[in-house]
């Protein structure tokens, strides 16, 4: 209801009844043709059209939080209890599809006219103790819908964030939430995290002004970089920004938010590149020096080393990645036993000179072998 008030493009519909969802789901897979996707022990199911909509239909429901930051569990209720449950007034309406009140608009909290002075408001006091991840949804709608917090709203994220109510949400939640965030807003995500001061919330250090700014810079980094960011995670992206120039532990960031050992690698791998950019992006060593000091730069620490370049050190650095990185010797191990040489270190050694001259000299097979070959013949005698 809120995107249809606001005349916004959404991304799905939903569907909420005061009954299981059981009978309806398969009612309406077989009348709209759907595949029933998924159900939940929340008391929901999901179904996808040809078009690729997806239908979501829950059972109205109420929540009790057994501690702050815990999964809720989840009873049957009745619509009125299932509306006082949302994050936000904006998220707390619905339309009636009876037929006989078809289209009455159903807002028991004012969400309409949040809507109309673009505002975001919780439904009560407790709203940030009972579940601490709408403090994360909070930035991620201020984002979307480009509102401002209302003023009580405002003062309650500010108690929450000063009583740390993160520290009790797990790691995982966190980082999902964050993602959304990122994936919806790139270049704006960290500064509005800073904002609202919800980096300090989940125990990590400010966002420093430089790493705000660079973050920006992340949208525009990736169509240089020709990297699409839809495929990687702008959250890495950003947390490597974020670490590089905010003297924030990386270690500490991978704990906190559950990060798996390839991300983990990624943000430390941008943040390092950050703080010490290589030389070769700033001089004008030959082209294999550059792949050598590059090899192995994963998607989103390329784009994020990108964002605090100048423009020499971005040209080197798109150099490397359209027109280096995946070179290859024309030559290998066979060629090297066909020689009749025995397979050792030297190897690595000879085929690595055999790709320097590749890369520099624009050496073909037959010199690239010869040189691997000499090599081989001086280290052996």
């Amino acid at each position: 209801m809120r995107d249809l008030l606001l005349e916004r493009p959404t991304p799905d519909i939903d569907i909420a009844i005061e009954g299981p969802v059981e009978e309806l789901t398969v009612a309406l897979a077989r009348r709209l043709d759907a595949r029933i996707q998924k159900t939940t022990d929340f008391m929901t199911s999901t179904l996808v059209l040809d078009d690729g909509l997806e239908v979501d239909i829950a059972r109205t429901r109420t929540e009790r939080y057994p501690e702050p930051g815990a999964l809720p569990e989840v009873t049957p209720a009745s619509l009125a209890e299932d509306l006082g449950r949302r994050d936000f007034s904006v998220n707390a309406m619905a339309m009636s599809l009876d037929p006989r009140r078809f289209g009455e608009l159903l807002d028991p909290h004012g969400g309409r006219h949040d809507l109309q002075r673009r505002q975001l408001r919780v439904l009560h006091e407790c709203s940030f103790e009972d579940d601490p991840t709408r403090m994360l949804r909070a930035a991620r709608f201020l984002l979307r819908l480009q509102f401002t917090l209302e003023p009580w709203t405002a003062s309650l994220l500010e108690r929450a964030v000063e009583e740390r109510r993160t520290a009790a949400v797990s790691g995982a939640r966190l980082r999902n939430e964050l993602e959304c965030i990122f994936h919806e807003a790139p270049a704006r995500g960290l500064a509005m995290l800073d904002e609202l001061r919800l980096l300090e919330g989940m125990g990590l250090t400010e966002a420093s002004r430089a790493a705000c700014e660079a973050s920006r810079m992340v949208p525009r980094a990736a169509r240089e970089m020709e990297v699409d960011l839809s495929e990687i995670d702008p959250l890495i992206c950003a947390f490597g920004i974020y670490v590089g120039l905010s003297e924030q532990d990386g270690g500490g960031l991978a704990v906190r938010l559950m990060l798996d050992a390839s991300a983990r690698d990624a943000i430390l791998q941008a943040a390092a590149l950050i703080e010490r950019t290589p030389g070769v992006l700033t001089g004008s060593e030959p082209d294999s020096a550059l792949f050598f000091a590059l090899r192995g730069l994963r998607p989103a620490a390329a784009v994020g080393l990108w964002t605090v370049l100048d423009e020499k050190a971005r040209a080197r650095l798109q150099h490397y990645w359209h027109d280096l990185r995946r070179t290859r010797a024309d030559v290998g191990g066979a060629d090297l036993i066909a020689a009749g040489y025995e397979p050792g270190p030297e190897f690595s050694e000879a085929l690595e000179t055999a790709l320097r001259a590749k890369l520099d000299k624009r050496a073909d097979r037959e010199e690239q072998l010869a040189i691997a070959l000499r090599l081989l013949e001086r280290t052996s005698a």
